[in-house]
């Protein structure tokens, strides 16, 4: 028994080093991409977020064409907000989700209908961008090749136990994924900051099969463009940007489910065969300090400086203040339990809420 968890950690670690390792896309003196651009808003009570997000992105130095925000029936004030907006400025449009519509997908898609834009950027209603995000975003796309291109998330999160749980997990998991891009194998996306060609979406008939799952909006796409087009049609960027932690371990829970609930949509196998790698990982960890303490007390050190090396690289790169060093120590000791309680909660299936709403998995 004691030789599996030891060829776990192993595999582990081979992942750790597969896809933590990153190296920016040299852009040059690339021309500026002229097509046009449309940046995605799906909103659903988003009052008091959505002015900060607009504001950022009516300040870009490559400003967008067109900015869409789609009320997905918000019952604040968010459709008034944005209403007054686009009163002002008139690259600003709204729309309202139809009665017989509903969710982030399905604001997406119609966002997407009444988008007259090549270029499509999604992000969130609660994101800020900084000055500089979509023309580092948007440069690759010079090269007609380049399907879809992603950036960086930087959490903002108070300097509690929560908040550094979710920094360093983030960090790590962005780490992750910026390499596993550059290896041609896409482990995940966020929609806070994706483009792509409007074409591409098109090509690979947007989410298949997942059209109706309430998550999959980013990676889920990515992986189908991925497949479709090959490897050398995604590309990771160094663009940033700033999205808010989840307030609550329960709403912290919830987002952790929903993003789970999606494991056996993947079209591609390395994000599911990477994720049971992860899992097993980590919550092996306890057993062997329980069963072998002589072996898995070192491993569970050795794999936490791996780790937090990971994360250190993905702070840098995104400019994110790291949580205090108290932080570190408890997330690298609590970590695989929080793994060993999660993992369970996902294979039950249960279901979550998410905007208000109630799901079923």
């Amino acid at each position: 028994m004691l030789g599996v968890l030891v060829g776990v950690w192993i595999g582990y670690l081979y992942l750790l080093w597969r896809w933590g390792r990153w190296f920016p896309l040299a852009i040059g003196s690339a021309p500026e991409v002229r097509e046009r651009v449309a940046v995605l808003i799906p909103a659903r009570n988003e009052a008091h977020t959505l002015p900060m997000c607009l504001k950022s992105l009516l300040a870009q130095q490559r400003p967008p064409d067109e900015i869409w925000v789609i009320d997905d029936h918000s019952e604040d004030d968010t459709l008034i907000v944005a209403q007054g907006y686009a009163a002002r400025f008139p690259q600003v449009h709204v729309l309202r989700l139809p009665d017989s519509l509903a969710g982030k997908k399905a604001a997406l898609r119609y966002g997407l209908q009444h988008a007259t834009a090549a270029l499509i950027v999604t992000t969130d209603a609660d994101t800020l961008h900084e000055p500089q995000t979509l023309a580092q975003l948007l440069a690759p796309f010079a090269n007609p090749t380049v399907q879809a291109t992603a950036g960086w998330i930087r959490l903002q999160a108070p300097s509690t136990l929560l908040g550094a749980l979710q920094q360093i997990e983030l960090g790590g998991v962005l780490q992750l994924t910026a390499g596993s891009w550059s290896r041609g194998e896409p482990l995940t996306a966020n929609g806070a900051l994706l483009a792509y060609r409007k074409s591409a979406f098109e090509a690979v008939q947007g989410w298949g099969p997942a059209q109706e799952h309430p998550s999959g909006d980013d990676d889920i796409l990515v992986q189908r463009i991925r497949l479709h087009f090959g490897r050398k049609a995604l590309v990771f960027t160094e663009a940033v940007a700033e999205t808010p932690a989840a307030p609550t371990w329960r709403a912290f829970f919830a987002q952790r489910l929903r993003w789970l609930s999606k494991r056996n949509l993947y079209p591609a196998p390395w994000t599911p065969i990477g994720l049971a790698i992860v899992a097993l990982a980590q919550i092996s960890l306890p057993f062997a300090v329980g069963f072998w303490p002589a072996v898995g007390i070192p491993a569970w050190l050795l794999l936490a400086l791996v780790q937090i090396r990971l994360v250190y690289r993905s702070f840098r790169t995104s400019r994110s203040t790291p949580p205090p060093l108290w932080a570190w120590g408890a997330v690298a000791l609590l970590y695989p339990l929080y793994q060993l309680f999660l993992t369970p909660l996902a294979l039950l299936r249960l279901p979550f809420h998410w905007k208000g709403r109630r799901y079923p998995t």
